[in-house]
């Protein structure tokens, strides 16, 4: 085709040889034969080789110089394929010697040498073949190397990246992969920032900042395996900062109640602090829980973790039980102390049942047992001192206030029901004088003391008691 109204190098070659064809093949042997019939006296003729025009010589430089041509047409479409894939940015002198080849192979066609031209053009078109797979090569280079690049994120690969955009485009612009590449390369720069910047802020254990910005880095290119490979490790660090703020928090509000354990003085609102405690240790373990992430007990540091959980709550338990046995034992002194004994009594079996190894509790028991059994008794006695009358009643009454009195320390209380079982004992034992009247017909009987008779007025002396007095008469 014909452009501008100029004929290209090459076309003007093809045109040129076409002319030579015709030259040789119809207006060449007219010429020989009129110089042979030129006149002899006139002319002296140069001797003439016969086999240059001979048939078969002919027929041969036309088959090669057919061949010569369409391996030229091959040449020229190889080479313009290899000139749109910018071919000097990536092969620049092999090119060059190929191009040099082929004005050799024409320069050969144009003076006639047809067989040499064709030889000039095979080497020229298998070394324009093997550009050709060299420029696949190239490509496939460029893509791996940028992918490559693209997965390492660093400042140094922003330069990769674009040098290998620049080139895939240059060789194979259509394919889908340069494409892509095209467009991750347009947000490459944008996300390689965001990614430093993360970098940096998570070397300062700034993860919340480290976070936001990976998050940034992820809208540029949403895929990126190393961008979310880091928030993921940021996310990590976030759960663990928390989990061990939570754990100190928990183990701080445990030493808060266990502070002053031993003073006398410690209200129930103590208890807020065990509250406190449980309520971090439980935050803290659902960081780890399989509900807050199903991956999260395949992690050795979720394992771990929760076993530290597991611990604290162990402590947290031992601590919460031996508080509150402490408490009860507060409580069952302060009960001893206002010789409230059967109280005391029930506070301390409590205890055992839920814990039957305390040796100390199984002493104070003891000794409370022995105080409201003996509590229950003079109060019973002192309740009822006519029971005194009963000699059975008396003895024990008086071991009673042997024991009583055998109890060393100020046991105010005791005091008090040691001296009235001591009047009591004395008083049981000085008779009063009792007047009985009657109408003189009843026969009056005090049982177990005396018969009366009957009478008017009777006066009897008796020791403190109960009796039963009856009377009796005819028809009655």
């Amino acid at each position: 085709m014909i452009k501008g109204g100029k004929l290209t190098r090459q076309q003007f070659l093809i045109v040129s040889l076409l002319l030579a064809v015709v030259f040789v093949v119809f207006i060449l042997p007219n010429i020989v034969t009129q110089s042979i019939d030129i006149d002899s006296d006139t002319q002296t003729i140069a001797p003439v080789n016969s086999n240059d025009l001979a048939p078969s010589a002919i027929a041969e430089k036309t088959r090669y110089r057919q061949q010569s041509q369409s391996l030229l047409a091959l040449i020229l479409s190889l080479r313009d394929k290899l000139q749109r894939q910018s071919v000097d940015l990536w092969a620049q002198a092999q090119f060059k010697n190929t191009m040099a080849l082929i004005a050799e192979g024409d320069d050969q066609y144009s003076y006639g040498k047809y067989q040499q031209s064709l030889e000039s053009y095979n080497r020229a078109y298998i070394e324009l073949q093997e550009l050709e797979i060299l420029a696949t090569e190239k490509l496939e280079q460029s893509l791996a190397e940028a992918e490559q690049a693209i997965k390492r994120a660093d400042n140094a690969d922003i330069d990769s990246v674009q040098n290998a955009v620049f080139l895939t485009l240059a060789i194979a612009p259509q394919d889908p992969r340069v494409q892509d590449l095209d467009k991750l390369a347009a947000q490459f720069s944008d996300l390689v920032k965001a990614i430093s910047q993360g970098d940096q802020a998570f070397a300062r254990q700034q993860y919340e900042l480290a976070k936001g910005f990976y998050q940034t880095a992820l809208t540029f290119i949403p895929e990126h395996q190393r961008t979310k490979d880091a928030l993921d490790k940021t996310q990590a660090a976030i759960e663990f900062n928390t989990f061990t703020r939570l754990m100190s928090e928990g183990y701080s509000a445990l030493d808060r109640a266990s502070l002053g354990k031993d003073s006398l003085d410690k209200s129930p609102a103590e208890n807020s602090h065990f509250d406190k405690a449980l309520e971090k240790f439980n935050q803290a373990q659902a960081i780890y829980s399989q509900d807050a992430n199903p991956n999260n007990l395949k992690s050795q540091q979720a394992i771990a973790s929760l076993k530290s959980v597991e611990q604290a709550l162990a402590q947290l338990n031992n601590q919460r039980s031996q508080y509150a046995i402490l408490q009860q034992l507060r409580a069952a002194t302060e009960l001893e102390k206002q010789e409230l004994w059967q109280q005391a009594e029930l506070i301390y079996k409590n205890i055992l049942k839920a814990d039957p190894t305390l040796v100390d509790v199984k002493t104070r028991l003891i000794q409370a047992t022995v105080r409201a059994k003996l509590n229950r008794q003079i109060v019973s006695v002192l309740e009822d001192p006519l029971t005194l009358a009963d000699q059975g009643v008396y003895a024990n009454a008086q071991q009673m206030l042997a024991d009583a009195r055998g109890i060393k320390g100020p046991q105010v209380k005791l005091k008090t029901q040691i001296e009235q079982l001591s009047l009591a004992l004395e008083r049981s034992k000085i008779p009063t004088e009792i007047v009985f009247l009657s109408d003189q017909q009843t026969q009056v009987t005090v049982y177990q003391v005396a018969k009366l008779g009957a009478f008017r007025e009777r006066r009897v002396q008796l020791l403190p008691g109960r009796y039963t007095i009856a009377g009796s008469r005819k028809g009655y």
